[in-house]
């Protein structure tokens, strides 16, 4: 049987960055995947935009994942060039009550290290003249990138990075102080196990001390060149319900509208309802007017892994003491996800794992390697926006 030093359950963002700082530093991983591509999840499923949580509640772990690497990106994105844009973000008060709520949100992004600046109407309205903007606040450093091409040149950054797709874990045993892992495909033996299975993570678990229900999420997708009726991310002024329906440009110049947010049963019913659709496209008019005119010429639906009884699972298995749990990462994989892994990977080390101490030494030649690999890819597999490739995979037709 084979031996690995981490197994990582989920080729998803969580996963990803996880073998991206585990291959860094030396630790021979393999990543093990149900689907047929990298990131087929939530992963795939999410916005694209890179929040840096300045709305986030302090002291909270989400906002600690969020915030603790949050630094270390454009870094990444340059070092496995990783397509991204730092347009920023302007939250849009479309009324006076939402701006009277904006000095608070100041205040907040404040606590969390987070650059903003508090706009009035006129001020508002030169940064986005076809917003409904009253008053807005500008938060920067948020960023847009496709979560598809994170995923999968983190996991070919390093050698010592082993994914196999196809591959669905059935069982997770204990194995003296290590584990190991079953499926239709065969077993493997791991000192440890990271579980960052998203939807599934649950059912690999196998101890019902958490269970993960899908929250759907549509998104309107509007023609290509449409990303240029806006400067920045729009945001809605959240409420204490929800962050509500962002209006955001993409890489592949489609401007898009959403999420809505609706619990499901079934973690495989990746279809984008009309009534959700609807939602998202009246809500994000409320940000920009213009959007009522648009043609909507696509749309996905993203299943988020909701956590019951709560959202950040971090810790130990007690069913499996080598297995650790990064799961329920709601909707925040993607901001959070360099921060989880520096977590994990702490904890992992905390229980005996050699992290290595020459990981910038090594990773410099990985880079270059990795970077080489990923242009070759590129060349056969252009990149084309992440939902039509989501879509595809699901058998969804577009809206």
């Amino acid at each position: 049987m084979e031996r690995f030093d981490v197994a990582v359950v989920g080729a998803g963002l969580v996963g990803a960055a996880l073998a991206y700082d585990l291959g860094r530093r030396g630790v021979r991983t393999i990543v093990l995947e149900k689907e047929a591509e990298p990131a087929a999840g939530a992963s795939r499923s999410n916005s694209g935009v890179l929040h840096t949580g300045f709305d986030s509640k302090p002291g909270e772990l989400e906002t600690e994942m969020i915030r603790a690497q949050a630094t270390r990106w454009r870094g990444v994105f340059d070092e496995l060039e990783i397509p991204y844009r730092e347009p920023g973000a302007l939250l849009t008060a479309v009324d006076d009550e939402e701006a009277s709520r904006l000095p608070g949100l100041a205040g907040n992004a404040a606590r969390n290290g987070v650059e903003v600046e508090l706009l009035g109407g006129d001020e508002a309205g030169r940064l986005e003249p076809r917003s409904a903007a009253r008053a807005g606040l500008l938060v920067l450093g948020e960023s847009i990138t496709d979560p598809y091409e994170v995923v999968r040149r983190m996991l070919a950054s390093s050698p010592e990075i082993e994914t196999r797709l196809r591959w669905p874990v059935s069982s997770v045993e204990p194995d003296g102080e290590a584990a190991v892992l079953s499926g239709p495909s065969g077993r493997v033996s791991a000192r440890f196990v990271a579980n960052c299975a998203g939807l599934f993570a649950d059912e690999v678990a196998g101890d019902g001390s958490f269970r993960i229900v899908p929250r759907r999420g549509e998104f309107a997708v509007f023609g290509k060149g449409t990303a240029s009726l806006v400067r920045h991310i729009l945001l809605p002024v959240p409420n204490p319900q929800t962050k509500g329906v962002l209006v955001f440009p993409t890489l592949y110049g489609h401007l898009c509208a959403g999420p809505s947010a609706v619990d499901q049963e079934d973690k495989e019913d990746w279809r984008a309802r009309d009534e959700g659709l609807a939602f998202v496209r009246e809500r994000g008019a409320r940000l920009l007017p213009a959007l009522r005119d648009l043609r909507q010429t696509g749309s996905w639906a993203g299943l988020r892994p909701a956590g019951l009884p709560e959202n950040y699972v971090l810790g130990w298995s007690e069913r499996v003491p080598a297995m650790y749990h990064a799961a329920a990462i709601r909707s925040t994989g993607l901001s959070s996800c360099l921060g989880l892994s520096g977590h994990v990977v702490s904890v992992l080390a905390g229980r005996g794992l050699n992290t290595g101490s020459h990981a910038s030494g090594r990773a410099g030649a990985r880079g270059r390697a990795a970077r080489g690999r990923a242009a070759q890819d590129m060349s056969h597999d252009p990149p084309r926006p992440w939902w039509e490739r989501l879509n595809e995979l699901r058998g969804v037709g577009a809206a």
